[in-house]
């Protein structure tokens, strides 16, 4: 095969998916490239490989629908290149006519020419000018013969994937653009209330679905099934629910009230109730591609979490197929991977993820977590010890043994650790995102400056469980747990729930005690609808918390000269340069019913650290000097 000459424009591509858009991709022709299909590989699409919308344009010279088509790619151009989109336009006419061609007619993008080898790769024959959309993966999305009413569904098909890519001002920039031309539209109308729904205009949107709604013709359905979506939005399901079943006994094909009710089932933790719903969906002949992607992405996370990892697997690909564009599809899917012991396809599915929205929180903070996981894979002196650790941790369990206290003094302070045990979820919550929640919580205990608070290593609990043959699931056993919890010598084990409505999320957490199963701390989010709120708050008031149960507290166990002592603390109780202290002194004891419950307790001075050894540390007495005595406690200042 002799090689190609070709020149090629890299433009930046970015997606999201948008689970309530309409899909226009019904003039799409059926070829021998499915939808869902990776796209055949060529030297330059290699190259925009990491993009997340790709444009291929095949034409030839003497068709004057593909010198048509050139127009509209000349005059969005600079819409394009702002959103990301790279295109690739090829063509089998020879280099001399081209370049005479477009001295005349110049375009702001390079053409690769084919000696037909890509045109066959496509089964792009007779009909020119094909256009393909190509998705996060290189995913085949669309794929568009001819031009006139072809070329303006292609237009609309890139504008409803702005709109998954979150790019509501180049839709809306696109859909003008057909607008301009076929002022009567309808597919163009409807985009454009899209867009306004996209961007929360909500009173916008819903007068433009309005106006469609009353049309008297089938385009009617696009603007019903608009004001579907913003009763949700709006909070008003049962409008929501009447409107879906007029538009199903008018449109018996409609599965709309099927995906509806689904959602409300499945919120509620109906789960079989939810699937068949779904199930009814993905069955049905006429919906729109983001009724069958949600459907089957929601039944995805519902096996998922049922432990069905095939049919979880099963529902992601079908999604993806129908919606190539969505992070949260990909993030799911890549945690699905994870949850089977697959951390390099998890990870590429969270680039994809990344390439699909940068702006993705969840996708970002899981292939940062995959990452260390590799990293700690390559890590063979890490692993060892982490191995070891197990091996003994395991064999403890096994005879039943924990780490249990055996010191006589119950003053001073032990190692603070805690550890994770799982958030349960409900709601619509993606899969990843209580990992992302533990993950950015605990990056947060740990990054105080005192490092009092350490959380157990996740690779620690991972290969613990895998030891023991335990799943994530057997955690919510309390006894399971509490057992795991002593055995990790955790101070503090913390579970909890995550529930979503509305769009936003609230997190319930219990902190518990393994040695006495006391409550030690919960704690209530507000409702936030970011994520980074959300852990920030919550970490800020956990530090709090478990700070005020359990103070700084420890032994003077020298009296040194020049106003020196020796407490019995380290680094590893959060002991460092410059920390004070206040000396307590225990006085008459407090009696009850004939026991002692206490005593009183009495501030009679300060000391501030000077230097931290292995085990102890230095303090100067600061206030109350010559009132420092061996055996007398001392304590951090209680906390607000």
């Amino acid at each position: 095969m002799k090689q190609l000459k070709r020149n090629i424009l890299f433009v930046t591509a970015m997606v999201f998916a948008s689970l309530f858009m309409v899909s226009f991709s019904g003039g799409a022709v059926e070829a021998a490239i499915k939808k869902g299909d990776t796209a055949p590989s060529f030297i330059e699409l290699k190259a925009v490989e990491k993009k997340a919308m790709v444009l291929i344009y095949f034409f030839q010279l003497n068709s004057k629908p593909s010198i048509a088509g050139f127009e509209h790619l000349k005059e969005m151009y600079q819409e394009y290149k702002k959103a990301g989109i790279a295109i690739l336009v090829i063509s089998k006419d020879d280099r001399k006519s081209l370049n005479q061609f477009f001295e005349k007619n110049p375009v702001p993008f390079y053409i690769i020419t084919d000696d037909g080898t890509i045109f066959d790769q496509y089964e792009v024959k007779v009909i020119l000018p094909v256009t393909y959309i190509l998705g996060a993966g290189l995913r085949v999305a669309d794929r568009f013969e001819g031009g006139g009413a072809s070329s303006y569904k292609m237009m609309t098909a890139v504008a409803h994937h702005s709109l998954d890519l979150k790019k509501p001002q180049l839709a809306r920039a696109v859909y003008a653009n057909v607008l301009k031309s076929d002022p009567t539209n309808i597919a163009a109308k409807t985009g454009l209330a899209n867009a306004y729904f996209s961007e929360g205009k909500l009173d916008q949107a819903k007068e433009e679905y309005t106006r469609i709604a009353q049309l008297v013709s089938p385009d009617a359905i696009l603007g019903k099934e608009g004001l579907v979506k913003t009763y949700i939005k709006e909070g008003e399901p049962d409008k929501a629910l009447a409107l879906a079943a007029r538009i199903q006994d008018a449109n018996p094909a409609s599965s709309l009230i099927h995906l509806i009710n689904g959602n409300i089932l499945a919120g509620k933790g109906n789960q079989e109730e939810a699937l068949a719903q779904y199930a009814k969906v993905t069955n049905g002949k006429g919906n729109e591609d983001w009724q069958t992607a949600e459907a089957y992405n929601r039944s995805g996370r519902i096996y998922s979490e049922q432990g069905k990892y095939d049919m979880a697997e099963k529902m992601y690909q079908n999604a993806v197929v129908y919606n190539p564009f969505s992070s949260e599809i990909l993030t799911n899917r890549g945690v699905l991977y994870e949850k089977q012991g697959q951390p390099q396809k998890a990870k590429a599915l969270y680039e994809e993820a990344i390439s699909a929205d940068p702006e993705d929180k969840i996708a970002k903070s899981l292939s940062k977590r995959m990452e260390a996981h590799l990293d700690f894979q390559e890590d063979m002196e890490k692993q060892k010890r982490v191995d070891t650790l197990v091996s003994d941790l395991a064999v403890q369990y096994q005879k039943n043994s924990t780490n249990k206290k055996t010191a006589s003094d119950t003053w001073s302070s032990l190692p603070l650790t805690v550890a994770f045990f799982g958030i349960k979820t409900t709601g619509e919550v993606r899969e990843g995102i209580t990992e992302v929640i533990q993950q950015e919580i605990t990056q947060s205990l740990m990054a105080q400056r005192d490092g009092r608070i350490q959380v157990v290593e996740r690779e620690v609990l991972d290969k613990l469980l895998a030891e023991l043959k335990l799943g994530s699931s057997d955690l919510a056993d309390p006894e399971t747990a509490l057992r795991l919890g002593k055995l990790l010598s955790a101070r503090l084990m913390i579970t909890g729930s995550l529930f979503s409505e509305d769009e936003a999320l609230k997190l319930n957490l219990r902190l518990i005690d393994p040695e006495t199963s006391a409550i030690k701390v919960i704690y209530s989010s507000e409702q936030e609808k970011s994520l980074s709120d959300l852990t920030a708050k919550t970490s800020l008031a956990l530090d709090q918390r478990i700070r005020k149960v359990y103070p700084i507290q420890g032994i003077i166990v020298s009296v040194e000269k020049d106003n020196q002592v020796i407490v019995n603390l380290d680094t590893r109780h959060g002991i460092y340069n410059g920390l004070r202290l206040k000396i307590i002194k225990e006085g008459e004891q407090m009696v009850f019913n004939g026991k002692v419950i206490g005593a009183k307790k009495e501030d009679i001075g300060t000391i501030e650290i000077t230097g931290v050894d292995e085990g102890f540390s230095y303090a100067l007495v600061l206030t109350g000097k010559g009132s420092a005595e061996k055996g007398q406690k001392v304590a951090e200042e209680s906390r607000p």
